[in-house]
């Protein structure tokens, strides 16, 4: 049994009587009569394997006949011409599984089939599919009133259940992302060498990328941020067109994907090869602070152990370095940090750079376990053109709070909210050191936890800042 159709019977199991209905994606058009690049949706491949868009798969464990139909485009010799080959019907059922195989346009016809008889449908809304199979539900109404049948009357998301899966990597899983590691890793060795002043932040990204096709890598696992000087302080950053000058830092954040598993790295170091003595000072904040949180991620801990031990070390930092009007403990409690630190640690990695599953239960943050994978990405930002901050003296509401709040109420209204609930507090402005503007630093690594504890798949990448002024030296 290949890895989708295990992946396939665990999913089975779970949803018991029910039945499935995962849309693929679909192409969409970047301008006129030009597409924007298909990748598959990750969940739809991680349990077909199929590539191909404009498909659904529907699992229904209790069918006698057919657990497990695709529906999918037709062969179809004109458009393949055009457009590439199609595996068909034929192939759907020979090359990826499929118990039965229909052309796309008979999904309506034959989902009927499928959802006649039981009473729970596992789908997530929010896909052009919606209309379709909400329709059909719908239509199917009469046949309960008339005859006694059943029919769905409950929908259900199957994300919880899939995240739950797909976070935790089995070895063919993590041998994905091994393989995605390793590539970038060489990636950004190349970058790093082609770096000098007077290249554009472009002619970098593509010394880097070149070396993730040469390598095969079939895409980026994200849009490359190759960001120099201020724009490092962007933390999204993608336009990558600035003139590189003597004196800048380079961040970079990229990655390749391999076997639908992406890597997310990112490091940042001079262009001319030497860091200056400020921008050493916060970089060994954040490096101290990124290894202090990969010790802690280990079994028993927590997402949030990692996420509070780099915010201590990148705080206690910044008051050194006198970033922040009062010390350690008061600028924790204030979350004063987040001026120059406003993201979390890390996240999950896997066929998502930002992957499937929760980081906490209910009100507790999850523990960590054999076979999950994630990022530990401290940074310290400061904005190149602001000369004061003011800071509120008032202990506030956890970072994860703040978020979710904002999440459920919305954005304008969560930030009137905090707004009015400080408005009241006293306040102190403070100069920020005039030689630490525009210095932006981001250390990341890719880590999975095995049998055999926490391993850094990332670590061939220097971090050390002499190994790594003399990598661009080289």
């Amino acid at each position: 049994m290949d890895q989708f159709a295990q992946r396939r019977a665990q999913f089975a199991d779970a949803i018991g009587d029910g039945v499935a209905v995962i849309p693929a994606g679909r192409e969409t058009t970047r301008n006129d009569d030009v597409g924007h690049e298909f990748r598959q949706d990750s969940t739809f491949y991680f349990l077909t394997g199929f590539s191909e868009p404009d498909a659904v798969a529907v699992i229904h464990p209790s069918h006698p006949t057919a657990p497990y139909t695709l529906f999918v485009r037709p062969r179809d010799r004109e458009m393949e011409i055009w457009n590439g080959y199609r595996a068909g019907t034929e192939g759907a059922k020979s090359r990826f599984g499929a118990d039965a195989a229909f052309p796309i346009e008979d999904l309506s016809d034959q989902l009927k089939e499928h959802l006649i008889g039981t009473d729970t449908v596992y789908y997530r809304t929010g896909s052009p599919l919606d209309d379709t199979l909400l329709g059909m539900i719908q239509s199917l109404a009469p046949l309960a009133a008339r005859y006694g049948r059943i029919i769905p009357t409950r929908l259900i998301d199957p994300s919880p259940i899939l995240d739950g899966f797909r976070l935790r990597k089995s070895d063919p899983e993590l041998a994905h992302l091994r393989r995605a590691c390793d590539v970038s890793v060489l990636g950004h060795e190349a970058a790093m060498r082609f770096t000098k002043p007077g290249v554009h932040e472009y002619q970098v990204q593509a010394a880097m990328e070149h070396v993730f096709r040469q390598e095969g890598s079939p895409r980026n696992g994200y849009p490359s941020i190759v960001a120099s000087g201020p724009n490092a302080c962007i933390l999204h950053y993608t336009e990558n067109d600035r003139l590189i000058e003597d004196g800048d830092l380079l961040l970079i954040d990229a990655a390749a994907e391999s076997g639908h598993f992406s890597s997310d790295i990112t490091r940042t170091f001079p262009a001319n090869g030497r860091f200056s003595a400020p921008q050493r000072a916060v970089y060994d904040v954040v490096l101290a602070a990124q290894r202090a949180s990969i010790a802690v991620g280990t079994v028993g801990n927590t997402h949030r152990d990692m996420d509070e031990t780099a915010k201590r070390v990148v705080t206690e930092g910044l008051v050194d370095l006198g970033l922040l009007p009062r010390g350690l403990e008061d600028s924790l409690s204030m979350h004063h940090y987040r001026q120059y630190f406003m993201h979390g640690t890390g996240h999950w990695l896997g066929m998502d750079v930002h992957d499937a599953g929760s980081v906490q239960i209910g009100d507790e943050s999850r523990t960590l376990e054999i076979g999950m994978s994630f990022t530990v990405e401290p940074g310290i930002y400061v904005a190149p053109d602001q000369e004061t901050v003011e800071f509120v003296l008032m202990e506030g509401l956890h970072p994860a709070a703040i978020y979710e709040r904002r999440f459920r109420m919305g954005w304008d209204a969560a930030r009137k909210l905090e707004q009015e609930e400080t408005k009241d507090a006293p306040r102190v402005t403070h100069e920020i050191p005039a030689e630490f503007r525009g210095i932006g630093v981001r250390i990341e690594d890719d880590i999975a936890i095995t049998a055999a504890g926490s391993e850094n798949l990332t670590a061939a990448l220097p971090v050390d800042p002499d190994e790594v002024e003399a990598l661009c030296q080289s």
